[in-house]
């Protein structure tokens, strides 16, 4: 579930030498060691011979970085639980480890793993074997402050022996012993004791001294136990590292995602404006269309309207006395006349006088446009009275015309 195909182990002892391998898993099942190093010993201080061991490891992107160190004062114990979930095995925890720890639990740090199922005294009943790791606040906090001087990222930090299959009676003792450690890694055979089984690369650890032998060997028991994936390595850690310790993975891959979006977001607002200057486009086409169409529309209606007045005129010029045709002489050049946008709708005469009712739909140069019909020879006054506007929109302008009749221009030809 937690498997990873790689891994840097790096582990320092209680004296501060450190100690890191690089190890992946292979094709043919075996943990190959790609590389290992050992602190030198010219660097006096831990975090730069930290530094150094991991700096020489060179760990991938793709590969986890364990950090293991023997916290001073750490105690690690087993107990047995009844089977529980991870809340009930808390409180369970928090309740017992009192007891078996000296120290008062305000002043630790602790963590646990359950290790195998075990029958319990009712055989249908099982329980759970737990390794306990306690450590004092302050080493945790002292570890931590040395890991953050030397500037290395790791994905956790762990205590060797929360990572061996079995606890001897005297655990830290079993960090010194190359030969146990042996135990724990090799496969026994009918000739001793072989790691040639499960590790290739084990050259690398020829011609070294017993302590970084040793040093090497819990590398990569820690090593196979986080390529087996039985657990997550982060659980096994006593707290969550502080976010300055994670490392920063895939930055080409992140910085080429960032700048696609970039792309992908400059793309899309191009994309955008496009549509957006198409869409008013369309809109001031449709817009200028819908005007036009307004516009004949209302062409249609005034034709409409000043036919249908002059069709009312026409009737009435028939229905009028023809006694007197100087009227209809009048209409004529009045008509003959008027503006294109004008139109008479009624009229009506009493001697040398008419009232004529002219309907347009422009009204802005309406009046103007009448006032220039005072010139007319036959008119001897013309003039508007009154105008109103119609609910259809029509301009109705009242005019009052005097004309000269046939003596009085005899007369004045005369």
């Amino acid at each position: 579930m937690f498997k990873h195909h790689s891994c840097a182990v790096v582990y320092w002892d209680k004296d501060k030498n450190v100690f890191g391998t690089g190890i992946s898993s292979s094709k043919d099942g075996k943990i190959k060691v790609l590389q290992t190093a050992c602190s030198d010993s010219r660097i006096p201080d831990f975090p730069g011979r930290l530094l150094d061991v991991c700096n020489r490891l060179e760990p991938g992107e793709n590969q986890r970085i364990i950090l293991a160190s023997r916290f001073e004062g750490a105690i690690c114990i087993e107990l047995n639980f009844p089977k529980l979930n991870h809340s009930e095995m808390q409180k369970a925890l928090d309740f017992e480890l009192p007891r078996h720890i000296p120290v008062p639990m305000e002043e630790v740090i602790w963590n646990y793993r359950v290790l195998e199922e075990i029958p319990g005294e009712d055989r249908n009943q099982l329980h759970s074997k737990v390794r306990i790791l306690a450590v004092n606040r302050k080493s945790w906090d002292s570890v931590l402050s040395d890991i953050v001087a030397s500037g290395v990222k790791a994905d956790t930090v762990i205590h060797p022996l929360m990572v061996f299959s079995h606890l001897p009676e005297d655990p830290e003792s079993m960090l010194d012993n190359p030969d146990e450690l042996l135990k724990l890694l090799a496969v026994e055979t009918a000739s001793g004791s072989d790691m040639s089984s499960k590790f290739t690369g084990l050259e690398k650890l020829e011609g070294l001294s017993s302590n970084q032998r040793t040093g090497l060997l819990i590398c990569l028991i820690i090593g196979e136990y986080v390529l087996q994936g039985i657990s997550s390595p982060e659980s096994l850690s006593l707290s969550r590292l502080p976010d300055i310790l994670s490392p920063q993975r895939f930055r080409a891959i992140r910085y080429s995602a960032a700048v696609l979006f970039m792309v992908v977001l400059m793309l899309g607002t191009v994309l955008l404006a496009r549509n957006w200057l198409d869409a008013r486009a369309r809109y001031g086409r449709i817009t200028k269309e819908k005007q036009r169409i307004s516009s004949k529309i209302d062409e249609f209606k005034q034709e409409r309207l000043r036919n249908k007045k002059i069709d009312e005129l026409i009737k009435k010029i028939g229905e009028t006395n023809p006694g007197n045709s100087e009227v209809l002489q009048c209409l004529q050049i009045l008509s003959q006349k008027l503006p294109s946008n004008m139109w008479i709708s009624m009229f009506s005469s009493r001697d040398d006088e008419i009232d004529v009712t002219i309907c347009t739909m422009k009204d802005q140069t309406a009046q103007a446009d009448l006032s220039k019909l005072n010139g007319i020879p036959l008119f001897s006054s013309f003039s508007i009275r009154s105008t109103r506007r119609d609910s259809d929109g029509t301009l109705t302008i009242f005019v009052h015309i005097v004309y000269q009749g046939k003596f009085k221009r005899r007369k004045a030809n005369g």
